[in-house]
């Protein structure tokens, strides 16, 4: 007896040891996938800045200003102008939010991330937006602002100084296109989340129960946001047909910059979707799915055709 129970116990103990081992088998694999992931991704921006830094210097150009100097007038060329600020902001937000996640501190690289996908809507809606007076509302009102000539009411109307009103302040939302408004809601309530002083992210600023600055946090899906936010503003300016590029290498360089991306984005998605499918924890259950199905659309938004790049093959 004393024998056979004895070998009965450890039947258990060798199962509990193979469960706990395939545990932590499982556990690893997803760390090296992720770490994987986190490299790829930061390849893929360092990538974006290099490409990005030299098409500011060879393609963006100031051509409805110039022209305004000589003519006075406004012109359609504005649009292109703005176009290029856009970008050019961009970029340097993009370098400042590298530097940013070098240090661990990813929470401030998302209120940057914010900045840039404002630049990305209010660059589309430019493009695609019925808009009866884009140039007075990117342009004329932004500048008159800046220097005071207009001023900005408690209602956020914009009048200038005879108080007669010439516009008003928009918001972002009003800039959503396309596929874009399907994840939009939830995606920007999430970038807000850092952009304010916002108790919900309080996890973010606490490690072993104290508050601390060292903790890093979400390195993969931070990063994807990143990605995901300065691809849409690269392929709506940068991979567009007519395009000044110095050569057919660097158009085609360009162009396949933002197939690998989106290639990239849709496994990372699926990725991240399935590990918040495998969340069974009932005070996560709703947060899950509402990361799963903004995912979703968000991955969904990745086949639409924002400049001249041809998606028909690939579409997933």
């Amino acid at each position: 007896m004393y024998y056979r129970f004895h070998f009965h116990n450890y039947s258990i103990l060798l199962k509990f040891i193979v469960i706990e081992l395939n545990v932590k088998i499982c556990i690893k694999s997803a760390v090296i996938i992720v770490d994987q992931y986190v490299k790829q991704l930061d390849k893929l921006m360092n990538r974006f800045i290099l490409q990005s830094d030299r098409f500011v210097d060879y393609a963006c150009f100031p051509y409805g200003l110039l022209e305004y100097g000589q003519t006075k007038k406004l012109s359609q060329k504005f649009v292109y102008d703005f176009e290029y600020f856009a970008f050019t902001k961009s970029t340097k937000t993009l370098k400042s939010i590298r530097a940013l996640l070098k240090n661990g501190h990813n929470e401030d690289a998302m209120i940057l991330v914010r900045s840039i996908f404002e630049n990305y809507l209010s660059t589309r809606y430019l493009h695609e937006g019925n808009d009866e007076n884009p140039l007075e509302a990117f342009i004329i009102n932004p500048i008159n602002v800046a220097f005071a000539f207009y001023n900005i009411s408690k209602t956020g109307e914009i009048t200038n100084r005879d108080k007669q009103k010439v516009g008003e302040i928009l918001n972002p939302s009003k800039f959503k296109m396309g596929k874009d408004k399907k994840y939009y809601s939830d995606f920007y309530a999430v970038l807000s989340l850092y952009a304010h002083c916002n108790f919900g992210i309080i996890d973010h600023y606490k490690e072993g129960g104290l508050y601390s600055i060292r903790k890093v946090n979400d390195n993969l899906l931070i990063r994807f946001y990143i990605v995901f936010v300065f691809t849409k503003l690269f392929e709506l300016v940068v991979t567009v047909e007519g395009e000044d590029f110095p050569n057919k290498r660097v158009e085609k360089t360009c162009y396949k910059l933002v197939e690998d991306s989106i290639e990239l984005q849709r496994q990372i998605i699926d990725a991240l979707r399935e590990h918040y499918g495998n969340n069974d924890k009932e005070e996560l259950k709703h947060h899950s799915k509402r990361m799963r199905d903004m995912l979703n659309e968000m991955k969904k938004s990745l086949s639409e055709e924002l400049g001249s790049l041809n998606k028909a093959e690939n579409k997933k």
